[in-house]
């Protein structure tokens, strides 16, 4: 070895025995192993984030925005709220990870020296033989040195440290298994290493126990770097190597240091000391490189190393420890084993810590990406959908209204051209039937009697008889017409309903409501009441009397009441008032021009027929004496013989036919009198029967609007809704986005460059 390197040695050993005293911050101030501290962070930083960005995602997803929108599917939703459990379980994890080494050896090969050497002070039990019989996790605390603890498995109450060395050496009476993990709780302060988050495993000796597989199962398989600790006065044994190849079987390269200890016993040879270490070397290496496979031979330079671990121990922890010639250069080789140690620890540590947290996170921060950029794009895809459907649906909207108006305009000249022509119809056929009511009349054929209270009955029945058959010949003559009508018109509206309503089961509705095949116009002719002053005059009159001849001659309707009646009131005309008589004499007059001297002369006969039958037998005498008595009296033979004739002819038959007479020239000037009237009503009955029809029809048309606006409210409260989901969704996918930006730049910060990478001081 060449003077300039032992020079170098020499000063790197000067330099460590000067600092080792100081405090641990300023022995290295820039040490590989903050990196793994600085990615811890890191990374923790990025799921602490991903946890929040996934609660407002699931937020986003339960609310009623979302739900109502159905732009994500169930399983989607599911997926990404499994994100939740698994983020909290990894910061669990990435906040408790730790550099974790393990130190395997055989009996007695210094595994525990070693430890303590490394934490600068002597806490684990050391000395001859099997001192250590289960593990031993020596982890940093914030307790002080005063109350450093240990804790034993199944038990929560600390045990104080200086029991330890009972314990936990194996010539202690208080035995544990092999297998068993007792964790001891050392202060940062005391230690760099375990300030770092660095945990130091001991292990009992690998020759004692059969039961190896449950060993790597319970303690190594988070271990980030394995140190094989073996005695360099011996070789590599075929248990160290069997171990080990179980340890390669179950973790994929493992991180493998061998420390050949007890190097100072060559202090006293010299001669062969070379030769040794050689011989070491390439049976170290060829157990590394060919038989683990778990680096190349210039990787295995840095991970052999010829140390003496009780040496360091005494040299860190008293003043002035007497030590054989050349341990400068074993205690070198340790601290070169820990520069290299901390290295490849931490940046194992990065790799088997945060590898598959940082790829996994990736990989669900963009399955969180893509699943909100697609429920973003159908959010969109919808929201065009709506906003096409309602602009179209607008317009139909429109549309429906002008054709509504234009369809009740419409059914509004229907309904009045149809009344118009009923009413038209009406009246005519009315007519007709009023000026054949002397036949109708005929047909009656109930038995005719003269006495009062029998008469009136008889009339009453007439009054029913006469209204039924007008109404039978109204409805014979009219119905069949006018149903045809209507049903013209209700099929035209039906038609007319049909286009403007759109839901099929409307549609089904409006094309099954038929017209109501009960309905018939009634027909108001109110005979008894219309012909209630109906006075009949079927008392014998002489055609040849005066009261005929006066009829005949004048056609005042007060002598047609017969001569009785007509001299009655002539002559109380004329006794009860001069003003009276002469007044009615004036309108009679008037009234009458084309007879008024006869009528003049008949009136004055009467009156003087009425004062006084001497007045009679004188104008008889002077008839007599003109005429001659046979003259005379064959005259009043034929007068008398016609008298006879006609009271003999005179009836009950007689009088049935003078009385229906009377009474259709009565009924048939009343029922003239409501011709219009009757018109008129039944076409306010067609009118009434078209707007019940329309009224029934404009309620499925008022239906397809109702949900015209309903439809039009829901697209826009579904446009509304989904113009929330793009803008939440929006945000949300940006997240996603930055968090997949920050695993991969952790990735290639810490994993793939990392390497390379200088801890921040």
């Amino acid at each position: 070895m060449s003077n300039r390197m032992q020079d170098y040695k020499i000063g790197r050993f000067v330099s460590m025995q000067e600092s080792s005293d100081a405090d641990v911050d300023n022995h290295v101030v820039s040490s590989p192993l903050k990196i793994f501290k600085q990615a811890r962070q890191s990374m923790n930083c990025i799921y602490l984030n991903f946890n929040s960005i996934i609660s407002e995602i699931n937020a986003f997803f339960e609310s009623a925005e979302l739900k109502s929108s159905d732009v994500i599917s169930y399983p989607e939703i599911q997926k990404i709220q499994s994100f939740k459990d698994k983020c909290e379980g990894l910061i669990k994890m990435i906040s408790r990870d730790r550099m974790k080494c393990v130190f395997f050896g055989r009996t007695s090969n210094g595994k525990s020296s070693t430890i303590n050497a490394m934490l600068h002070q002597k806490i684990l039990p050391i000395g001859i033989g099997h001192t250590t019989n289960c593990f031993l996790q020596v982890e940093g605390s914030d307790l002080s040195e005063h109350d450093a603890c240990f804790y034993i498995p199944g038990c929560d109450q600390p045990k104080k440290i200086k029991n330890l060395l009972n314990l936990g050496s194996a010539l202690s009476k208080e035995k544990l298994d092999s297998s068993c993990l007792v964790r001891v709780l050392w202060p940062k302060e005391k230690c760099r290493l375990l300030k770092e988050d660095v945990v130091l495993v001991d292990s009992p000796g690998i020759d004692v126990s059969i039961d190896l597989d449950a060993w790597i199962d319970q303690n190594c398989l988070d271990a980030d770097v394995f140190v094989l600790v073996v005695n360099a006065e011996s070789t590599l044994t075929k248990t160290e190597k069997d171990f080990f190849h179980k340890v390669s079987e179950k973790l994929t390269q493992p991180n493998i240091f061998i420390l050949n200890n007890r190097w100072d016993a060559t202090a006293y040879e010299p001669e062969t000391a070379e030769i040794v270490r050689d011989q070491h070397i390439e049976r170290d290496k060829e157990f590394l490189c060919n038989e683990l496979k778990v680096c190349d031979k210039n990787q295995a330079n840095s991970r052999i190393y010829f140390v003496s671990a009780r040496e360091v121990l005494l040299t860190r922890t008293q003043s002035n420890p007497q030590l054989p010639p050349g341990y400068q250069n074993r205690l070198l080789q340790f601290e070169w084993f820990e520069e290299e140690f901390e290295k490849c620890i931490s940046m194992s540590a990065v790799k088997t810590k945060f590898d598959q947290p940082a790829q996994r996170g990736k990989q669900m921060a963009s399955t969180l990406s893509t699943t909100l950029e697609n429920c973003h794009q159908r959010a969109i895809q919808k929201k065009t959908l709506f906003e096409n459907n309602l602009k179209n649906l607008i317009k139909k909207i429109q549309q429906t209204e002008q054709k509504l108006q234009d369809f009740t305009q419409d059914m509004k000249d229907k309904i009045h051209d149809v009344m118009e022509d009923v009413e038209k119809n009406i009246i005519l056929i009315l007519n007709e039937e009023i000026k054949r009511i002397h036949i109708l009349i005929d047909e009656y054929e109930k038995p005719f009697h003269p006495d009062e209270e029998q008469l009136n009955w008889y009339k009453k029945e007439l009054h029913e008889f006469v209204e039924r058959k007008l109404r039978n010949k109204l409805s014979n003559r009219l119905n069949s017409a006018l149903i045809n009508s209507l049903n013209l018109t209700q099929e035209h509206i039906r038609k007319q309903v049909l286009e403007l309503v759109e839901s099929e089961e409307n549609r089904k509705q409006v094309a099954n409501i038929m017209p109501r095949e009960d309905f018939f116009i009634n027909y108001r002719i109110d005979c008894s009441n219309l012909c209630a002053d109906f006075k009949e005059d079927i008392s014998f009159h002489f055609s040849l009397g005066f009261t005929a001849l006066m009829r005949r001659f004048s056609g005042n309707s007060e002598l047609k009441n017969g001569t009785s009646h007509f001299f009655a009131n002539s002559a109380m005309n004329i006794f009860k008032s001069d003003q009276t008589q002469t007044q009615s004499n004036l309108n009679t007059f008037q009234n009458n021009n084309h007879s008024d001297h006869l009528l003049i002369l008949l009136q004055g006969f009467n009156l003087i027929a009425n004062k006084s039958n001497v007045m009679l037998l004188a104008i008889g005498g002077i008839v007599w004496r003109g005429l001659g008595w046979k003259i005379l009296a064959v005259t009043g033979g034929l007068y008398a013989l016609c008298y006879l004739y006609e009271r003999l002819m005179w009836t009950r038959k007689t009088q049935e036919r003078v009385f229906k007479q009377q009474y259709a020239d009565y009924a048939s000037s009343k029922l003239k009198l409501i011709v219009g009237l009757t018109g008129q009503n039944a076409a306010s009955q067609v009118q009434q029967e078209l707007k019940m029809y329309l009224t029934q029809m404009f309620r499925y048309i008022d239906i397809t609007k109702e949900d015209y606006f309903k439809e039009q409210k829901r697209y826009e409260s579904d446009i509304k809704l989904l113009n929330q989901v793009l803008e939440e969704s929006k945000l949300l996918k940006n997240k996603g986005r930055y968090l997949f930006n920050d695993f991969d730049k952790f990735i290639q910060e810490y994993l793939i460059i990392g390497e390379n990478k200088q801890p921040i001081s």
